[in-house]
């Protein structure tokens, strides 16, 4: 439902809040949670905008939701973890590539005496 509380749950919050804070203050604190709820909804939005831009059209059809914890232990289950799209992102980038072509770190070798 929401926050994946049940019914009951919502409900005993609604009976503590009417009890702490009255009910000349809980329509205020409604309001102001209320408002604070729809900042942070426009705050991952615009993140996730962001996040899509800088991918770019290649990576489009990611879907963000799947890069969660949960959302990966669900794909990795279920067996369809080559639906992310994290393959094509490996493709893209070489680290081992990119470590040898760096020479500006030092290396550590061992010598022997």
């Amino acid at each position: 439902m929401f926050f994946d509380m049940g019914p009951l749950e919502v409900l005993a919050i609604a009976v503590i809040a009417v009890v702490v804070l009255g009910p000349e203050k809980l329509p205020r604190a409604v309001q102001e949670v209320a408002a604070v709820l729809r900042r942070l909804r426009a705050l991952s939005q615009t993140a996730q905008t962001e996040i899509r831009k800088e991918l770019g059209p290649e990576f489009s059809h990611l879907n963000l939701q799947d890069l969660t914890p949960r959302g990966l232990t669900r794909k990795a289950v279920s067996g369809t973890e080559k639906t992310l799209g994290l393959s094509d992102l490996a493709k893209t980038v070489d680290l081992n590539g990119l470590l040898a072509e760096d020479t500006s770190r030092p290396t550590f070798t061992k010598t022997m005496k």
